[in-house]
């Protein structure tokens, strides 16, 4: 009997003992975990500051003068679309005409790139970074813009300042009445019939923001890992 009740009371001990332990544990899973959720949480907002901070200097460089005009990879050259224009109007010795229109669309690119920076900004702000869920086939530059919502705003922006400012639209207007009373040019003179010249400028625009970022992107030191 005495030798039954030291077990038990030795059992109980060792019980009490590996409940202590466990409980100790249990308090070091817990801490761990909160610790690596604060860690994580600090690499996404530092990630954030870098993304703002990323598109900030993009469109620094880009809504500058000259800064769409005299950067070949973003320049806004004349609609490939309406080469054919083109071509008849540098025949007809109409080719400095041409080259205003180049000048305007990209004085203009940089003016709406101006006046969007601000709203683009504050549009990535709202947005939690640590959804963001990369594949293979999206661009990290591509969901950044996304959450900016930069095709409203560049179409809403392009939009006002074309009714401030039409100097480039007039000048379209013009080329393209001067090159119907041209007869050997007056049919088929872009390869699409529902061309768009606004359209145009505001597609050149996104694209040059875009490529802007994504060069930036390449340049920068962030590291993604931790977002997957």
């Amino acid at each position: 009997m005495l030798r039954y009740s030291l077990t038990l009371i030795l059992s109980i001990c060792f019980l009490n003992q590996n409940f202590s332990q466990i409980n100790s544990l249990k308090n070091i899973v817990v801490k761990s975990k909160k610790k690596l959720t604060d860690e994580k949480i600090n690499k996404i907002s530092i990630t954030k500051e870098a993304y703002l901070n990323l598109v900030d200097l993009t469109f620094s460089d880009i809504m500058i003068k000259d800064g769409f005009l005299k950067n070949e990879s973003i320049k806004i050259k004349f609609p490939t679309d309406a080469k054919k224009m083109k071509d008849v109007l540098i025949k007809y010795d109409k080719g400095n005409l041409t080259n205003d229109l180049v000048f305007k669309m990209n004085r203009t690119a940089e003016r709406v790139c101006k006046v969007s920076k601000d709203e683009i900004i504050i549009e990535i702000t709202k947005y939690d970074f640590s959804s963001i869920k990369l594949t293979e086939k999206t661009k990290l530059s591509q969901l950044i813009l996304q959450k900016g919502n930069v095709n409203f705003i560049i179409n809403k922006n392009l939009k006002s300042e074309l009714r401030k400012n039409n100097s480039v639209g007039l000048l379209w207007n013009k080329l393209v009445r001067i090159n119907n009373k041209i007869p050997i040019s007056r049919l088929s003179w872009t390869k699409s019939n529902n061309f768009s010249f606004e359209k145009y400028l505001e597609e050149e625009i996104i694209r040059g923001i875009l490529f802007s970022l994504e060069q930036r992107i390449k340049e920068s030191s962030i590291k993604l890992n931790y977002l997957q």
